[in-house]
């Protein structure tokens, strides 16, 4: 019996499929907005909130309009008054929660200096020590609808990044932990090496380090990392491919193939929001008998070993639930993408492509 990969790719797509902007998103989150006007206008919010998240942010607003006594908050919440209950009282439901326009004005700086004193502010305090405990300081680029009302205010500050306009929606920036706190985009960059082609393939597959703090002594993509602010994707797999497995630049520069994105959503086991989108590489390397050859091995903490499996041996792993979840659903595109998984040995076929190129609902680069 053909056993599917489906399952691989549910374990980091777990977020049920919903309707998307401009209907509501499913109870009992709340999008955010960086303007009431982005949300009267149906764009795609920059994240998904939880209710105690939402009662913790109330609570930090109310204590900054106290401290400018009596003047703006960071945040408003507009609320929807529905239909009376059987005593008599209107039930007023938070609808959405959007930047003070006061705020908002500080532009990019200004919003990212608030949110880090918010966040900071939480993990002294003890305040969702499930994703604050793994704090990096690393920060991430949060992004707004290309066409937010609140972009480009505030006074003029350097690009976040250079390019032909695909990351110039950034409205803030945000350290790492935190971004599953407010249900925000988080972005990074996923490579496999490989030797030979068709049925002599092999593919490397590195061991994370048992001190990692997320997912420790997992099997993992060949490199993989997360996109800071300030990088592009390339920058980032060039950095990690050096930093995790000791490949330097030149060789890493002239081979790399930028084979697309994958995206997915993911729910953590304390229920927090993480969707993601990971831009996939390929990195094909010479004969291993030839003066260029080099392998991966580790250079950092962060790998155990590496590993040159098969594709049924690579197979197997994914089936043995040995794997970071995210890493999982990437090499199952890679062999979609390299002909390993067809629609004629996979009956999930189509629900698995669909699953890796989900749309999140929420704001991207470009978009």
């Amino acid at each position: 019996m053909i056993r599917s990969l489906l399952p691989v790719v549910e374990i980091a797509d777990n977020f049920p499929s919903y309707n998307l902007p401009p209907s509501p998103p499913p109870a009992p989150y709340v999008p955010f907005h960086l303007t009431l006007d982005d949300y009267k206008a149906n764009f795609n919010p920059l994240g998904l909130l939880r209710q105690d998240v939402l009662r913790e942010m109330k609570g930090s607003s109310d204590e900054y309009r106290s401290a400018n006594k009596g003047g703006h908050g960071i945040w408003e919440f507009l609320e929807d008054i529905g239909k009376p209950d059987e005593t008599g009282d209107f039930q007023h439901e938070i609808v959405c929660v959007y930047f003070t326009e006061a705020i908002v004005q500080q532009g990019k700086d200004g919003l990212s200096r608030v949110m880090a004193e918010v966040v900071k502010g939480w993990k002294d305090q003890g305040k969702f020590p499930g994703p604050l405990a793994g704090w990096r300081n690393e920060l991430y680029s949060i992004y707004a609808a290309s066409y937010s009302s609140g972009l480009n205010q505030g006074p003029p500050t350097s690009p976040i990044m250079l390019g032909a306009g695909t990351f110039d929606n950034v409205a803030f920036h945000l350290e790492r932990a935190a971004c599953a706190l407010f249900g925000l985009a988080t972005f990074g960059v996923h490579m496999t090496a490989y030797e030979g082609e068709g049925s002599e393939m092999k593919v490397w597959v590195p061991r994370r380090s048992k001190t990692k703090a997320t997912w420790p002594g997992r099997l993992d993509n060949t490199v993989a990392g997360g996109t800071t602010a300030g990088s592009t994707p390339f920058e980032t797999i060039v950095k990690e491919c050096d930093e995790e497995a000791h490949l330097p630049e030149d060789f890493v520069t002239k081979r790399l193939k930028n084979t697309g994105v994958c995206t997915y959503f993911y729910i953590t086991d304390e229920g927090f929001l993480q969707p993601e989108v990971e831009y996939i590489y390929d990195l094909p390397l010479p004969p291993s008998g030839s003066a260029e050859y080099i392998k991966p091995r580790p250079h950092d903490d962060e790998v155990e070993s590496f590993a040159l499996l098969s594709i049924d041996a690579l197979i197997e792993a994914l089936h043995s639930g040995d794997m970071k979840p995210n890493c999982g659903l990437v090499f199952v595109d890679f062999l979609i993408r390299h002909g390993f998984i067809t629609p004629e040995n996979e009956p999930s076929f189509l629900e698995i492509v669909w699953r890796m190129k989900r749309t999140l609902g929420v704001a991207m680069p470009g978009i």
